[in-house]
């Protein structure tokens, strides 16, 4: 059972409310000493961290016997990358489509993608991206890709090849 505590508006002493209005006394915002106050400590960066920049694309695949893999990003910058890969294997496609995203000094993410669906994946750290046609015939669809990286200003840059 709950508690009674006075009422600090009108000292009523049968005051059961849960900080509402309270039922004995009719006051709108009952003050009874039962709220507590729960402190929570956030932390906030002190500095601003550094600006993300991403660029996105698209184009169309045609994977055959001539062509069955290709690949389709390499990062070229010198910071982590964090790409996103959509890619769409047409219904009128005969194979399915495999996705390899390299990453650095972890494992590759890996996904087929079968005639007629589309699937996607965000992988930190990217280094290339390869997509390969499963099995024989013609492979048709599109990709969409995002690549998000830091961006260092040159004050930092200048600090970081200093160290």
């Amino acid at each position: 059972m709950s508690e009674q505590k006075k009422c600090s508006d009108c000292k009523h002493s049968k005051c059961r409310c849960k900080h509402e209005k309270c039922k004995v006394c009719g006051h709108k915002k009952c003050k009874c000493k039962v709220e507590k106050k729960i402190k929570v400590k956030v932390n906030v960066p002190t500095e601003m961290s550094e600006p993300i920049v991403c660029n996105s694309t698209c184009g169309n695949l045609l994977l055959t016997d001539q062509v069955p893999s290709l690949e389709i990003w390499k990062a070229r910058i010198a910071m982590d990358a964090t790409v996103t890969i959509s890619v769409f294997n047409s219904a009128m496609s005969t194979a399915s489509v495999r996705v390899l995203v390299n990453r650095n000094a972890e494992s590759p993410v890996e996904f087929s993608v079968p005639s007629g669906n589309t699937l996607s994946a965000t992988v930190d750290a990217a280094e290339s991206i390869i997509v390969f046609r499963i099995d024989t015939g013609r492979t048709e669809g599109k990709y969409f890709l995002e690549v998000c990286f830091p961006v260092i200003c040159d004050d930092k840059r200048k600090q970081k090849k200093d160290k």
